[in-house]
């Protein structure tokens, strides 16, 4: 059999599969067959998975890590581990599972359950007990104050029969049949009467006789022994099944009888009865699993599936239920593949999963894992911290080393993808590509870098959110996207090869943004594609699909920089004029409102280059200082103001920059001497520093080999630079190949790591 690889017929006696693990370098064959060991998924041939250890007894996943009980008592955990949840006595994230391991002098029950919080764990003993680590800032792991990165048994509590973990509360069922919890309060969700975080397990104020207990985000709901459903904590959305909005810091009464279970997501609950599930609360990406509308339903809605259930479980913004075949059905959020139907689509009613065989399911912030009836754990959704457990993780919190590259002179890294001109004027891209965003002519995501066709002698590349340009001897060719027109060639079809733009000469420089491309020649400045906030700079609101010349701009400019929805131009005098989106105030003209001609952003002076994100711009001087302005929801700007500015505002803490470059809502800084420095939001790594958390201000960033940096680009998500040597080297979202290490997300359930005793 023959496969084609990057889109090229190869000849049976020349063939050779010598795929890494992703086997995103080959194509599926036309019969949907691939080599011995691999297994075709959306048209590309990857490895089979190694098939579950199969001696499991419970599972538990919190917001970005998963647990589970083994045969033998003992507790093991995965991902994220910033606060110590995974128990390993570190803070350090794993991307296979570990061993929950005793502090010196303590020694651990069998357990035989486990819950994970968003960043907390909590696991009950077979003798009842209950032992709780990592974050412990609102007491949610119930014995006082402090962060422990090993299990700490909760005092006071005895006999527990079962354990939930909402956000950060924790509660059990006790030995009586009671409710205790313990943790955050601010909801009530601790069910005392009160509203104060509790640091020590606290009886609720009934029920009595209680067979089922369910936490999420900021509520509890609690079942009894007459199947009277109880529920308290937030209710701002009607969650609490009781017909009204109104909060309670004690159990109430739910207005659903004989119930079998219950599960508790963020702003919304299902619950189980007669085999079927009803759910209430918001159901604005489908977590109510019905598709009437994405308004609030306190009164409740009945999910519509092929079955009976036996249980539910629900998370963030998702929810699944097996039913009595032990099929697993989910609905709700699927942006990362968490609900298992091979897609990214957010589900308005309950879809089959790939899950069969079904015992429990464990469902996180973005990530659901099964346990099978014999044993057996998979895993599907966001990876980006390890929390599939299968080794291979979709975010890079520090810098990563591009294989393969080794002569780049600049990097430009887009919304899905990542391109690199070379030194001999070729061009390498990849990443995502459903768009044809790496222009090799497929449609198949890419995590190593491979040529674009037919492309030499050229001299920049600029990668929009799903398209590219590049300058070639004063000519711009395009490919990828071009729902907007963004790629200029006077239609609208997607392209998979580049293409000349026409009309264009002489040209310098190209940019692209989200939807919009823009060009400069001879100083003068063109624009196409997406049109609707005014950043094509003709006066009009409306998409073009080839290039319009910017009005009232002087053709005298030096360089342009392309946003999510706004553009900005230096000119010879060395100030910058903006144009384009600008509620956030990133056109720096001092208002917050949208103009479609150019303005000019307000007191600078001495310019040498401007750049543009998604809603904030940022400009550097000739002096090394750098002014930035606009949206500052995530640490965009580099200081610490917690609201929009519309002004250019210099960042103190930033002196002697050779070179600037904004991304989705983060931006990173190159130094007199090749040091880079970044700041931003970082939820998926994309700062560079090790951490996931915003970086209001600047922060330094390490490359490999502490090699200095020539060249650096913000994505929307990830970050690239070409360090000194010519190599390159990327961080944050991995999801799409991105970061160019071989890793693309998993579309289908995986084995964690974990071995049987």
């Amino acid at each position: 059999m023959c496969y084609r690889l990057l889109g090229v017929l190869c000849a049976l006696s020349a063939c050779s599969f010598n795929a890494d693990y992703s086997g995103t370098l080959f194509a599926c064959g036309a019969d949907g067959s691939c080599p011995a060991s691999y297994v075709c998924q959306n048209a590309r041939c990857v490895p089979t998975e190694p098939p579950p250890a199969e001696c499991f007894a419970a599972i538990g996943a919190g917001d970005e890590h998963s647990c589970a009980i083994r045969s033998d008592g003992t507790a093991w955990c995965w991902g994220s581990n910033s606060f110590g949840q995974l128990g390993d006595g570190t803070t350090n994230d794993q991307i296979a599972p570990v061993a929950v391991v005793p502090e010196s002098g303590t020694k651990l029950p069998r357990f035989k359950a486990i819950a994970g919080g968003d960043v907390h764990t909590c696991a009950l003993g077979s003798d009842g007990s209950v032992w709780c680590w990592g974050n412990n800032d609102s007491g949610q792991l119930g014995n006082g104050t402090g962060e422990f990165h090993n299990p700490k048994q909760v005092p006071n509590l005895t006999g527990a029969t079962a354990i939930a973990s909402g956000a950060a509360h924790t509660c059990a069922i006790a030995g009586d049949g009671g409710v205790v919890c313990w943790g955050n309060n601010e909801a009530g969700q601790i069910g005392n009467n009160g509203t104060t975080n509790v640091f020590q397990p606290q009886a609720a104020s009934g029920p009595h006789g209680v067979t089922a207990i369910a936490a999420g985000g900021d509520a509890t709901c609690a079942v009894d022994g007459t199947k009277q459903l109880w529920c308290w904590g937030d209710n701002g959305h009607g969650q609490l099944a009781d017909g009204t909005h109104n909060e309670h810091s004690s159990p109430n009464p739910a207005t659903v009888h004989d119930v079998a279970g219950v599960a508790v997501g963020n702003g919304f609950s299902c619950v189980l009865s007669g085999g079927k599930v009803t759910c209430f609360g918001i159901n604005n990406i489908g977590q109510l699993g019905s598709p009437v509308d994405n308004g609030e339903h306190v009164a409740g809605l009945a999910i519509a599936f092929a079955g009976t259930a036996v249980s539910v479980v629900a998370r963030t913004n998702f929810a699944c239920l097996i039913d009595n075949q032990k099929q697993v059905w989910c609905w709700g959020a699927n942006e990362d593949f968490q609900l298992a139907d091979t897609t990214t689509n957010d589900r308005f009613a309950p879809v089959r999963t790939s899950y069969g065989d079904a015992l429990a399911v464990a469902a996180g912030g973005g990530h659901t894992c099964v346990l099978s009836a014999a044993g057996g754990i998979t895993c599907s959704g966001y990876n980006g911290r390890g929390q599939l457990g299968n080794g291979h993780r979709t975010a890079q919190g520090t810098p990563q080393k591009v294989p393969g590259i080794q002569n780049a002179a600049t990097v430009s890294a887009g919304g899905l993808s990542t391109c690199a001109t070379l030194r001999d004027g070729t061009v390498m891209c990849w990443g995502g590509n459903d768009q044809g965003d790496l222009g090799d002519g497929t449609a198949i995501s890419r995590s190593r870098a491979a040529p674009v066709a037919g492309l030499g002698s050229v001299q920049q590349v600029a990668t929009g959110f799903s398209h590219a340009c590049v300058v070639n001897q004063g000519t711009v060719e395009c490919w990828g996207a071009n729902n907007n027109g963004q790629l200029g060639d006077a239609t609208n079809y997607t392209r998979g090869y580049p293409l000349t733009v026409p009309g264009l000469t002489g040209v310098t420089q190209v940019d692209a943004g989200a939807a919009t491309t823009c060009a400069l020649a001879g100083g003068a400045v063109s624009c196409w594609g997406q049109g609707n906030a005014g950043q094509l700079g003709n006066a009009a609101l409306f998409d073009m699909n080839a290039p319009v010349s910017v009005m009232m701009l002087k053709p005298n400019v030096s360089s342009i920089a392309v946003g999510d929805g706004h553009v900005c131009a230096v000119q010879a005098d060395k100030t910058v004029s903006c144009w384009g989106g600008g509620g956030g105030g990133q056109l720096g003209d001092g208002g917050f409102s949208n103009s479609s001609l150019p303005t000019v952003a307000a007191g600078l002076s001495n310019i040498e280059q401007v750049t543009a994100a998604g809603g904030f711009t940022c400009a550097r001087n000739g002096d090394g200082g750098v002014w930035c302005w606009g949206v500052n929801n995530d640490g965009d700007l580099g200081f610490e103001i917690n609201h929009n500015v519309g002004t250019p505002t210099q960042v103190t803490a930033l002196s002697g920059i050779t070179k600037i470059d904004a991304g989705g809502s983060h931006a990173c800084a190159i130094k007199s001497g090749g040091a880079l420095v970044c700041w931003g939001d970082s939820f998926l790594g994309e700062v560079g520093d090790g951490g996931y958390d915003v970086r209001s201000t600047p922060v330094g960033v390490a490359m490999p080999g502490n090699a200095s940096v020539v060249d650096v680009s913000a994505g929307e998500m990830h970050t690239c630079a070409v360090l000194g040597d010519g190599s390159v080297a990327c961080w944050g979202d991995d999801r799409f190949g991105q970061l160019g290490d071989g890793v693309l997300a998993d579309q289908h359930p995986v084995a964690p790591q974990l071995t049987c005793p």
